[in-house]
């Protein structure tokens, strides 16, 4: 008895760290900008779900893909997440799009909210009425359902929805999410009309592959990387679709340079103190700027907490405050 109990007792060990170890690798692939704007707009499309019947997953990963995480020069222009052409019923401003030397009119919305409700509109017309009878779980029918329906002319339209929603867990709001709207009836819009090729660029794809080469990790409530040896600025903004001067700011980095290995680089801008330690003890050969990006503090606030110039060399052994 003694023996078959030490035995359920090694495979469960052996089952949680195999299950760790599945939940793990896809956790390296995420994205830091893609988990901000889920996070920005879930409850907005869980929102939807509740009223209107289109499931969170597929609002957000056509969000997503649409408009590369907010980043897409519609979505930063005219808060036009979904590529909703203008036509001649529109009356309210507009962004103007060069798309493949086709001169284009796009909606401009006041906010982000006003896009997502056209793209609800948009989805309860007549041609995407039988998706309704599927389940708000059935991700990979709604995806596919979408394209059959001719919502989009890529024919990996769905497996690029079912990718950013597996990758993503983005079916986790299909289920177990507080009431916060009852269902109503929304009108469509049949004039409504979009284009999914505005997202990027003609010379780029709409999607890029979201597969890293480094893992993001989370402290402070900020997403950050660890260097690798030979890894420059230019090549982290590069690998997570970040503007160089951008990513420059967020590290106080003048200049794009070889990074020290193991440093950690900050995907977005790092805090004004570090709410978990009040100093910092200066190890031998530490810079200012090593001990900001450490405890991921701004390095000027953290000059500013010492009153110490941008050049001062720190003394070893001594300590700096954080907070």
């Amino acid at each position: 008895m003694d023996n078959f109990l030490i035995f359920n007792a090694k495979f469960a060990i052996c089952a949680a760290f195999l299950l760790f170890l599945g939940l793990s690798a896809p956790a390296q692939k995420l994205s830091a900008s893609y988990l901000s704007y889920i996070d920005r707009y879930k409850d907005l499309a869980v929102r939807h779900q509740q009223e209107f019947g289109i499931p969170a997953s597929i609002t957000l990963a056509q969000g997503l893909l649409e408009s590369r995480a907010g980043r897409s020069y519609l979505a930063q222009r005219g808060n036009n997440h979904f590529g909703i052409k203008c036509h001649s019923n529109w009356q309210g401003q507009s962004v103007q799009f060069d798309d493949t030397l086709r001169h284009i009119c796009y909606r401009q919305y006041a906010s982000a909210e006003d896009s997502f409700l056209d793209h609800a509109k948009f989805l309860k017309g007549k041609r995407y009425g039988k998706l309704y009878s599927l389940k708000v779980s059935d991700y990979k029918g709604w995806a596919q359902g979408l394209k059959d329906c001719g919502y989009a002319e890529d024919p990996a339209y769905p497996q690029k929805l079912v990718a950013l929603i597996e990758q993503y867990d983005l079916n986790r709001f299909a289920s177990d999410q507080p009431v916060v709207a009852k269902r109503e009836e929304l009108k469509p819009d049949e004039n409504i009309g979009h284009n999914t090729t505005v997202a990027e660029s003609p010379e780029r794809t709409i999607l890029r592959s979201v597969d890293k080469i480094h893992s993001i990790h989370r402290k402070w409530k900020l997403h950050y990387v660890k260097a690798a040896a030979g890894d420059t600025f230019q090549s982290i903004a590069s690998e997570f679709d970040i503007e160089l001067s951008d990513l420059l700011d967020f590290n106080d980095a003048a200049t794009d340079r070889e990074i020290p290995e193991g440093s950690l680089i900050f995907l977005e801008k790092k805090l004004l103190q570090c709410p978990s330690k009040k100093w910092h003890k200066v190890r031998s050969g530490e810079t200012t700027w090593d001990i900001a990006q450490k405890n991921g503090i701004r390095l000027r606030s953290l000059l500013r907490l010492n009153h110490i110039a941008a050049d001062s060399i720190p003394e070893p052994g001594s300590k700096l405050a954080l907070h």
